[in-house]
């Protein structure tokens, strides 16, 4: 039988879960805060090869974060690590790979379409749009909602199944959009949410601080990874 998602009862029961959790919620915060202060800092201000290292900062901390969270001992093991690497990278390749042909097809649809009959004029009514919602905050805020709606089937419901590596269960693409199912468009909002309308939102009340950019990419980091995994549970438990 298919779950069907309740977005207001899973707020209020994460929410829930985070105040009951205040403690290693926010000895992990503390270690997303140092990694973004440094990265807004040093690394994304440099644009050096340290980005590198931050992503791979960033996969192992969600990495033991999730162990934490199902409570997997040992957290670190060499069939576990094998794999969930494995499958991390056929999920970013899937999603990459779509991406790109998504590009690829919008360009293939130009360039069938400029021979047609006012094409042109609706092209670049269309490019100018693109322009003048880019130029601000509220308009990119829109642009994004296009890329989420693309990621949350490529990426973040095929996730997933990484986090079932790591959690020893079912670890199968085909079971994430299958548990899922009949809930993408909640999905889709509930990420837009995290992903865009917050970062969004706080853009407005933070300073361009290293500091404050990093205290904030702390807050929305362990939101958005809590309500991910609350996000897994719902759909994966019982």
């Amino acid at each position: 039988m298919d779950k069907k998602l309740n977005i207001k009862q899973l707020c209020v029961e994460t929410l829930s879960f985070m105040a009951k959790n205040v403690v290693p919620l926010a000895l992990f915060g503390l270690v997303s805060f140092l990694a973004s202060f440094l990265s807004f800092k040093y690394v994304f201000g440099h644009q050096t090869s340290m980005l590198f290292f931050y992503s791979l900062f960033c996969y192992f901390f969600y990495y033991v974060f999730i162990s934490l969270y199902f409570e997997q001992k040992p957290i670190f093991t060499s069939e576990k690590l094998v794999s969930s690497a494995i499958k991390a990278i056929v999920i970013f390749a899937i999603s990459l790979f779509v991406v790109i042909c998504f590009h690829f097809a919008l360009k293939l649809l130009k360039y069938m379409a400029m021979g047609l009959v006012g094409f042109p004029d609706v092209y670049d009514m269309l490019k100018n749009t693109y322009h003048f919602l880019n130029s601000s905050m509220l308009g990119r805020l829109l642009l994004s909602a296009p890329l989420i709606f693309l990621l949350t089937f490529t990426f973040f419901i095929p996730g997933f199944a990484w986090v079932s590596v790591i959690n020893g269960s079912d670890s199968s693409l085909w079971s994430a959009f299958s548990k899922t199912q009949g809930n993408y468009l909640k999905i889709f909002w509930l990420l837009f949410c995290l992903f865009a309308l917050l970062p969004f939102v706080l853009s407005f009340v933070v300073p361009s601080k290293p500091v404050c950019l990093g205290l904030s990419n702390a807050l929305t980091n362990m939101l958005e990874l809590v309500f991910y995994i609350r996000l897994y549970d719902f759909f994966y438990k019982g």
